[in-house]
């Protein structure tokens, strides 16, 4: 082989794996696209119906795509909800990451996660996590899921908000106590409100609780 011809060689095994990278990209994009589809798509399908309802023929429906195409990235129903699930819990992290980055060093801090904690459960995304919650039996791979999940969000809450209690002068401890008071008050009020009416009790019991705080630790 001359110089020149190996030369081509080495030029068109380079370009072939090129191209052939590009292809392996672009499937991976478009794989990646379709299940995100069908994940959006089961996310409406389950806020407008509930999980006892979610039927895996009319997710794929809704998402555009063949049953086979949606049981190629989703099995079971037990796996979509799974991975919506999933999704889920990374959402309401995202927002609450976004919250954290929103809190001003120099404001009042037990404000702001009080509203995150407000935002979280009365979004729709927890509305759906609780259907999904309480209909997946324990034992199930729904159930266990969402029993994994439920703590492990939680740890991340803590860990997320933790810094900012503990760079104010607060010590570790009070300030995951201090956290969890703070969602769990967020959480009853959510499950115990049932009208409109509710809301200025409801505003009313979270200012108590964020004047005592501030009277025990002063403004942070």
């Amino acid at each position: 082989m001359t110089y020149s011809q190996y030369n081509d060689y080495i030029i068109g095994t380079l370009q072939g794996h090129i191209v052939d990278t590009k292809v392996k990209t672009r499937r991976s994009e478009q794989k990646e696209a379709t299940r995100e589809q069908i994940l959006e798509a089961a996310k409406m399908l389950l806020a407008e119906h509930g999980y006892a309802a979610l039927r895996v023929a009319a997710v794929a429906a809704k998402a555009e795509i063949s049953l086979g195409g949606l049981l190629h990235h989703f099995p079971t129903k037990d796996a979509l909800v799974i991975a919506v699930l999933e999704r889920l819990s990374a959402h309401v992290l995202h927002l609450a990451i976004q919250e954290a980055s929103r809190a001003s060093t120099n404001e009042d801090i037990f404000s702001p996660i009080s509203r995150s904690a407000e935002r979280f459960y009365a979004a729709p995304e927890f509305l759906m996590y609780l259907d999904i919650f309480l209909s997946g039996r324990r034992h199930t791979e729904i159930g266990d899921t969402a029993i994994r999940l439920l703590p492990s969000q939680r740890a991340a809450m803590e860990e997320l908000w933790k810094p900012r209690l503990t760079e104010r002068g607060i010590s570790d401890e009070h300030a995951v106590l201090i956290i969890r008071s703070l969602w769990a008050l967020s959480r009853g009020l959510a499950l115990s409100s049932t009208t409109d009416h509710d809301k200025p009790n409801n505003q009313e019991t979270v200012n108590f609780v964020l004047n005592a705080l501030r009277q025990t630790y002063g403004k942070k």
